[in-house]
Formats: structure tokens, C-alpha cells, sequence
């Protein structure tokens, strides 16, 4: 049985705070059944940028999570803004806030997109690969930020997504489809 799209019938804000957008909907299924009170969070999409520096480092940050109250390492990444104009923007503004780091055009490419939790949320992470950076800016943090910056070569990059150390599924995917999109980068390994 090839599965088929479920109608939405109908939705509405349920929404605890502006920061945390929660819909409650009513759909029918295929076989014509009612499913009432499907919460689904309707999270704005993210930009999730992996930055390689001149000197073949790969740039994360590290910082305080409080969904899973533990301390992650991760790309640096951040929500689209009302005063974004698409999620490229996104992309070149988290980079600069995050880390410090300003590219061109020319230096940002769009990976792929990935979807961590389809069933209850809408957000979709766009990745994106910065090439040649250089941190050549200054970290503008928001107030509840608090944000080391890490560099790692690409073998210690690998090592700490094998023994746990890296655990957050965007980055791993992040990783991992860069690898494979863009192999020339990863040639000249250490």
C-alpha cells in the first residue's frame, strides 16, 4: 500500500510563547478517519553553515542546549528572521553573529536540507558549507548566548562524531553530505 498525504482539515495557535509556536490540528486520514488535537510546532527553518578556514579547519561552537540541558558541539546555526530576506541571508548572518567570520557569495554553497523530527515539527535546517573563512569579524552573541568557538582538522572532526563527542544529527548529517558533495575540499587531508 503506497502511503498517501493526510488532510489537514484544520488548525489553530496553541502557542505557550512567541518563542515556541505550537499548532493544534484536526486531519482526516485516507481511510477517513478523524485525527483530532495533532500538536505540531511550526519552528521557523534554520540555517546550519559548515565553515572550513584557509588552513583546512573545520569551525564548530560549542554552547549550553537547554532542550537537552547538556553542553553540545555543533556548526554554528540560527533561525531565519523576519528581517531575512530568504535563508541564504540566514546562512551569511548566524555565520558572522556566531563566530565571527564574514564570506562572500562565492564562498557559501547550499548542501542539502534535512528535517530531525517530521512528525511533530515543521523546521527544516537548510546546510551550507563556507569555504576559505577567515575569522575576519567580531562574535555579535545574542544576550542569552554564551559560545566557544572550536576548530578541529578533519580527522579529529571524524573522530569526535565516532566516540560521541559529536552527537547532534545535523551536524553529523552536515558533515558527512559535505564530505561527499564536495570531496575536492577534503583531498589534501592531514
Amino acid at each position: 500500500m503506497t502511503p498517501q498525504k493526510w488532510k489537514l482539515l484544520s488548525k489553530k495557535d496553541v502557542s505557550p510563547s512567541t518563542w515556541f509556536p505550537i499548532e493544534s490540528r484536526t486531519y482526516e486520514l485516507p481511510n477517513g478517519k478523524i485525527v483530532e488535537d495533532f500538536t505540531v510546532t511550526t519552528l521557523a527553518d534554520v540555517a546550519m553553515i559548515i565553515p572550513i578556514t584557509t588552513d583546512k579547519k573545520v569551525v564548530l561552537v560549542q554552547q549550553f542546549k537547554p532542550g537537552i540541558g547538556d553542553i553540545l558541539l555543533q556548526f554554528p546555526a540560527g533561525r531565519i528572521e523576519k528581517n531575512h530576506q530568504n535563508i541564504t541571508e540566514t546562512a551569511h548572518h548566524e555565520l558572522e553573529e556566531e563566530v565571527g567570520i564574514k564570506v562572500e557569495e562565492s564562498q557559501l554553497h547550499f548542501v542539502a536540507k534535512v528535517h530531525a523530527f517530521s512528525t511533530k515539527a515543521t523546521e527544516i535546517v537548510h546546510l551550507f558549507l563556507a569555504q576559505n573563512c577567515r575569522f575576519n569579524s567580531v562574535q555579535h552573541l545574542d544576550e542569552n548566548e554564551e559560545i566557544q568557538i572550536v576548530q578541529l582538522s578533519f580527522s579529529e572532526m571524524d573522530e569526535k562524531i565516532l566516540n560521541g563527542q559529536i552527537w547532534d544529527a545535523e551536524a553529523i548529517a552536515g558533515w558527512e553530505l559535505v564530505k561527499k558533495k564536495f570531496p575536492r575540499q577534503f583531498e589534501e587531508r592531514e
